[in-house]
């Protein structure tokens, strides 16, 4: 059975919920049934192995179990940066189904404008980015969001718009 990021942690989870619940029988035994310094002290100790296994856990257990898991087999458990990360293609699916399925009048510009600048500056594609735009022009004639696009677009020498 393969292990899960879930499942792996199963463990510390019990750790962690035990000693904090200790931290706060501690405190408030120590304020309710009588000041005793020694039940602060002692709820006090509690959150700093508590504070502590948090520490290695988050910092140094799991960074070194990925590791060793990585190159003593090949494969790590943790999640890589680029697999978290979305990329260009599912940015532009996203602003895509914004568009095709009209949710309201700020979403579909908005979506519109940025899929127009992906595809004038990122795709070198100036025609898909003006159809984007005519799609929004046509649903929404003399939005104002429009009209300033198309003015900065002309006043920085690229007549981007109509």
């Amino acid at each position: 059975m393969r292990a899960t990021p879930d499942s792996r942690l199963e463990a510390s989870r019990i750790v962690r919920a035990a000693v904090g619940l200790a931290t706060v029988v501690l405190f408030v035994s120590a304020v309710v049934v009588e000041q005793d310094t020694g039940l602060f002290a002692a709820a006090a100790g509690c959150g700093a192995v508590w504070w502590g296994w948090d520490l290695l856990t988050n910092y140094v257990v799991r960074p070194l179990g990925d590791w060793m898991t990585q190159t003593l087999l090949g494969g790590g458990l943790g999640i890589d940066d680029d697999e978290s990360r979305p990329k260009l293609d599912d940015l532009i699916r996203l602003l895509e189904s914004h568009l095709a399925h009209s949710t309201s009048r700020q979403v579909d510009i908005n979506a519109a404008l940025r899929l127009a600048e992906i595809y004038r500056t990122v795709k070198k594609d100036p025609e898909r980015a003006e159809a984007v735009l005519e799609i929004v022009r046509a649903r929404y004639p003399g939005a104002p969001e429009l009209v300033r696009h198309e003015r900065a677009s002309q006043v920085g020498g690229k007549a981007v718009g109509r």
